[in-house]
Parts: structure tokens; sequence; C-alpha cells
């Protein structure tokens, strides 16, 4: 899949949201290029790059590995590829780049066969089009070695005149035959919802996806304590929105999509980025928890299987199974003698669940323990508290390497259980309040940062 990033003018956060799709999709085993096609190259400086790009490089005789930095990052990986210089301008590079354009595709050729990426996005500088000397050649130069067709997304603040040089900056692209039918995504970034209410906003976002025929519309919101200087790629958010964009992006929305801040939010991560979480609920509260997690499961992919493994009997949930291995582990858990012997029992709890899980066919599976006091070892050999964390640290990490595809949910009673041998292991902590009669979730920790 090739992704390009367009947007009419700078400042709307387009390599921002470059950065933050890579991020999701390597979170989630995507081996991911990020071609920083803009001149600034912020993207690529996230990463570490500086000074000469591919460009240079190549026609100063050197190799092209100096363009390319590469992070390891959740299952996957992340390689940027830096095409422009610092310091230099850019119509040298234009130049440049024509005197030595078959070395130059040579060496990007190679970068794209060499890399074996699932995944390339193209962070591109404001309102270019392929006439434009880099653009046209880097476009020319992949499809040359790619016959991924591209997916497009506009990024725009929601300003009334940045939308609409956007939507001026997409009908020069269909007119002249760059871009053949549609925008595939239109994104709404650095919105601020304590200005005007979600409905009130819809008919922005609802006329800016119409002008450009998206099926994708999505709304990120403002952060105005977020907005500081990054320094560095880790500081680097994924926004719960853009996860879900990067999943539709994958597999290609069943109709219209909007994408707006949700009440859901903090379980939407959890079920998108293919993580471990910690989720801290009463016994009313975890049912809530079960019963939106599966929801949200089943409405963003076809193919899902939620599985559940509690020692209560608990009303069925639809498209939840629960595991047939509790009752045979419940009677083991008070029987050990040491550290070891919980090490142990959690590589066996997690053998027979891999076991049993692998039996069914699923897209993405997401496994509820609950309550994590009637699941963790229960035994006076040693420190309760050291057992119960070399436990769970042992069985999650069992679990998440045994599959690409699940996200975990611990749910844990802070009144009954101690919720922190779970926490220092998880990927998330979400409280789930129950307010007024509802349930509202609160994102306590999140390893990637979720605001950009």
């Amino acid at each position: 899949m090739r992704i390009d990033i367009l947007r009419a003018k700078g400042g709307v956060g387009g390599s921002s949201i470059s950065l933050s799709l890579s991020k999701y999709f390597a979170m989630i085993g995507k081996r991911v290029l990020l071609v920083d096609r803009d001149a600034i190259s912020t993207a690529s400086s996230y990463l570490g790059l500086s000074g000469l790009g591919l460009i240079q490089l190549i026609k100063k005789g050197e190799g092209y590995e100096k363009a390319l930095a590469k992070v390891q990052f959740g299952r996957g990986s992340i390689t940027a590829l830096k095409l422009f210089s610092d310091g230099i301008p850019i119509e040298y590079e234009r130049d440049d780049l024509i005197k030595n354009k078959e070395r130059i595709s040579e060496a990007y050729g190679k970068i794209l066969e060499n890399g074996s990426f699932d995944i390339v996005i193209v962070d591109t500088m404001a309102a270019t089009t392929p006439l434009e000397v880099v653009t046209g050649w880097e476009y020319a130069t992949f499809h040359q070695h790619s016959s991924e067709k591209s997916t497009y997304i506009m990024i725009s603040d929601p300003s009334k005149a940045s939308i609409e040089g956007s939507i001026r900056y997409f009908k020069v692209l269909k007119e002249n035959g760059h871009i053949s039918e549609r925008i595939d995504a239109a994104v709404l970034n650095k919105v601020d919802f304590s200005r005007i209410s979600q409905s009130e906003f819809l008919s922005t976002l609802l006329e800016f996806m119409d002008s450009m025929g998206s099926e994708i519309g999505v709304a990120i919101p403002y952060y105005p304590i977020y907005q500081v200087e990054q320094v560095d790629f880790e500081k680097i958010g994924v926004p719960t929105q853009v996860m879900e964009l990067g999943n539709y992006l994958i597999r290609k929305p069943r109709g219209r999509e909007i994408i707006l801040p949700s009440p859901l939010d903090p379980i939407k991560r959890i079920v998108f980025s293919s993580s471990s979480a910690l989720i801290k609920a009463d016994y009313n509260g975890a049912q809530e928890v079960i019963r939106a997690a599966s929801r949200v499961l089943r409405e963003s992919y076809s193919n899902s299987k939620g599985f559940l493994f509690t020692s209560l009997s608990i009303y069925p949930f639809i498209g939840i199974t629960v595991f047939k291995s509790v009752y045979s582990y419940l009677s083991e858990r008070t029987k050990l003698k040491s550290l070891d012997d919980g090490i142990r029992l959690a590589k066996k709890l997690a053998g027979e669940i891999t076991e049993e899980m692998r039996k069914q066919s699923f897209e993405k599976g997401l496994i509820f323990f609950f309550p994590s006091e009637d699941i963790e070892p229960s035994s006076d050999c040693c420190d309760r508290s050291l057992l119960s964390k070399t436990f769970w640290n042992e069985l999650l990490t069992q679990l998440m390497s045994n599959f690409e595809n699940i996200s975990i949910a611990v749910i844990c009673d802070p009144q009954k259980a101690n919720c922190l041998a779970v926490e220092g292991h998880v990927d998330l902590v979400v409280e789930a309040r129950a307010e007024d009669g509802e349930i509202r979730y609160i994102l306590e920790y999140s390893r990637v940062p979720w605001t950009l």
C-alpha cells in the first residue's frame, strides 16, 4: 500500500500525521517506509536524519544509506528516507536531480526493492503536483517498481480559508489528471471542540468529504497543552482517530465512515493497537467494558473473535467465547510452591489459551481476563505481590508473542485486587468509572502518546 499525505498549505499537521500513521502501522507489525518529500524535511528529522538527503548524496558519489534511518517500533519498523538536504535551495535540488536522474532513480529503486515494505507513506510538500520536478520523479520512479495505486489523504485545519484552499488544490489535481477519482480520506486536524460541538462541526466535515468524494472523514482534536516543540520520535503521538483511520485504510470501509472523538476512544485504543491493557472496573463496569469492546471489535473488523477467561458465571456476550480451560486451571493456582511455579503456570495457561484460539480463524482477536484476583496465583509460598507480578508479566508476554493480531484486557477491581501487579506490564491503563448511571472511560496511561 502507498499513502500520499497531501495538504494545500503548511502548518496543518501533515508531517505529524505522516509520522503518527507510520507509528500506528509499525505498532501492528507493518514494515513502513516513510518518504520525506517535503523540502523542509520535518518528518525525517524526527528519526534523526539531518544534513544531506538522497539527491545530494548520490550527486556526490556517496551511498544512499546515509539518507535512511530505521527504528523498530511495536511489532514492526519504520524506515525514513530523506530526499532533500538541509540548507540547499530547492532549485538546486531540482537541477541536481535532473542531471543525476538515472543514478538517483537506481538508488531509490534499490531502497524500494531491498526493504520489502508493507506500506509506503509519502509526506509531501504543500500544494505540490507531479509537474514539480522532485514530486513527479518520485511518483514515476515508485510506480516503475510497484503496481500499488496511491491512497490519498488530504489534511486541512478547520479554518474556512484552509478548507477552501484544500478543495481548490484537489480540483487542480483532478482537472490535470493527477488524481483520477477522489481523495480517499479527508482529515480536519487541530479541531478545537471546546469552541464547537461535534454536531455543529459534523456538517463542516461532511461538506469537506463531499467536495473530495471521500469515503472516510476524520476530525482530530486540538490539544493546546501539547502544542510544544517536539524533540524526538518517541514524543510523536498516535491519536485514537489516526488508529481508526489506519484500520480503515488497510481493510477498506464497508460504507461511508465518519471518525470523530468518542467517549469510547480509550476502548478503541485497546482494540486497534494490538496491545495489552489494564482496565480498572467493578463487576457492573466490567460487564459494560466487555460489551463496549466487543461492539467496537465487531464494527471494525469483518472477521473478529472475542474470548473471555473468567471464574464467574456471566450472562453470555454477543461474539464472545468463554475459554474451556478455566475450571481445570483454577484448581492449580492455589498449589504453587515458588516463583518459578508461577512462571510455569503462566506459560501453561498461555499455551492452553493459544491452542484453543488457534482452532478458530479470525482477523482480529480480543482476550478478556476477569476478575484478575480470581485468575492470578493464590498461594502463600512466597511474596504474594511479587508472585502476581511475575505471573502477569509472563502470561502477557507469552500471549502477545504468540499472536500478531490480538489485544488483551485484564479487568481488575481496585477495591478487591492489587491492580499494581498488572499495571507495570501493560501498554495502556484505563479506568471505567460509573458517573450518573453511565460508564466514563478515562485513559490513565498509554505507552504510546495519544496526542499529536
